[in-house]
């Protein structure tokens, strides 16, 4: 008896994503020459449907208003009302500054107040300023810097907050990163104030100045014992940390009574604007 030999035949099939689906088949001899194929079933991967993905969004909020000392707004008793235009949060769009006094019986109470567009408006309290008072002036820049990343240059508010006889001091306002308006100190803890006067053998003054795309307020002191020749002193008023003005090198100089630069060492002006003098 002859045998033949049993012969196997695997056939495979794949494609993407699915699995491969395979089958095999035998020839098998009887000894009559007949054969008989047998075959196995085809086993036909399941499909599954695409999972689809919901993201889940928070809905945002706005945050909260700062909590500033003071949020004063001048009443419809109000008097000596100053306002100045500036950017006190370095936004792009002009904000306002107002000054003025609330009558308080037998005085009156001194305001400086920062009202922010698009934002929020906070005020500092200066008191009872005595034969003083306050005058919103202008705005200024403290610590400009060309090419300074957005918000970083932001104006500040410079007014009169006092004075005497012999002349007034000005003080310098900014709103902070917080969003509150608040008046720069000296360094020590004290308000920050420069003199604006002219008394026997002194003068003292404010101007602006800038370099290499920098702007910057500089204080004047001049003195003198003969009335002729003055020996000057110039500080460029440097910021110190966020709310710290302090004055920087002193740069020494003379002049003769006859010269007009001499004036500005009893003014506060800008550019040629003079606030006062």
């Amino acid at each position: 008896m002859s045998r033949v030999l049993v012969r196997r035949v695997v056939v495979c099939s794949a494609a993407v994503g699915l699995l491969a689906a395979c089958s095999s088949s035998k020839s098998i001899s009887n000894g009559s020459g007949e054969t008989t194929t047998t075959g196995a079933a085809t086993t036909v991967p399941a499909i599954v449907a695409p999972t689809t993905v919901v993201d889940t969004v928070a809905p945002t909020t706005a945050p909260p208003p700062p909590l500033c000392a003071d949020e004063t707004a001048p009443s419809g008793s109000a008097e000596s009302v100053t306002t100045v235009d500036g950017d006190w949060n370095g936004d792009g769009v002009a904000d306002a500054g107002v000054a003025w006094a609330e009558p308080t019986g037998g005085g009156v109470t001194w305001f400086v107040r920062a009202e922010v567009s698009g934002g929020f408006s906070s005020t500092v309290a200066l008191g009872d300023l005595g034969v003083g008072y306050a005058q919103a002036l202008d705005n200024v820049d403290v610590d400009f810097a060309l090419g300074a990343e957005p918000g970083v240059n932001r104006d500040e508010i410079i007014a009169i907050v006092g004075g005497g006889a012999s002349g007034v001091n000005l003080g310098i306002f900014g709103v902070g990163a917080d969003g509150c308006i608040f008046q720069f100190d000296d360094g020590a803890g004290a308000p920050f104030e420069a003199p604006i006067a002219a008394t026997i053998g002194q003068r003292s003054g404010l101007t602006c100045e800038g370099a290499m795309g920098s702007h910057f307020l500089v204080v004047l002191h001049a003195s003198t014992v003969d009335d002729f020749n003055f020996d000057t002193v110039d500080y460029r008023l440097e910021r110190d940390g966020d709310h710290s003005l302090v004055l920087g090198i002193a740069l020494p100089g003379t002049l003769i009574a006859s010269d007009a630069a001499l004036d500005m060492y009893s003014q506060a002006q800008c550019a040629g604007v003079v606030w006062v003098g």
